[in-house]
């Protein structure tokens, strides 16, 4: 995305006719497709994301007081840890760790699903959670 000065300046040079779209495309380096977008008047005025002030860095870098970091002041990433602190993810609801897991199964897969859940628990003691089916007794049907 160009920001609004970069397409100023193409539209400034274009204005000139002193140069060829072409020559404004290498000048700025800008694909020439979007500066014939620009001079025709195709390309649309996109907003700006970010505002006039923070485009050009005010000064040079400076260490961040609060992280430490080589940055353009107001640190950024001391912003995002501040905003992330004050407004944490929403973690997910922990099940119960003797809770069955509900399951919709068609009633002969419900009947043998009930089958080798009683083996487990008799052979086991109890069932595990991510327990591999090898060595079940398979009933043939």
């Amino acid at each position: 995305m160009l920001a609004p000065a970069q397409v100023a300046e193409v539209q400034r040079l274009l204005a000139e006719k002193r140069l060829s779209q072409r020559a404004v495309a290498r000048l700025t380096r800008i694909s020439r497709g979007t500066v014939a977008a620009i001079a025709s008047g195709r390309r649309p005025d996109y907003p700006s994301r970010v505002d006039d002030a923070e485009e050009e860095p005010p000064g040079p870098p400076q260490r961040c007081p609060e992280c430490g970091g080589l940055v353009y002041m107001p640190c950024r990433l001391c912003r995002a840890r501040k905003m992330r602190a004050n407004h944490p993810p929403a973690k997910p609801p922990i099940a119960e760790p003797d809770e069955r897991p509900r399951l919709e199964l068609r009633r002969e897969h419900q009947i043998r699903y009930e089958e080798v859940h009683a083996w487990r628990r008799q052979a086991m003691g109890t069932v595990p959670i991510f327990a591999a089916p090898g060595g079940l007794p398979r009933k043939r049907v």
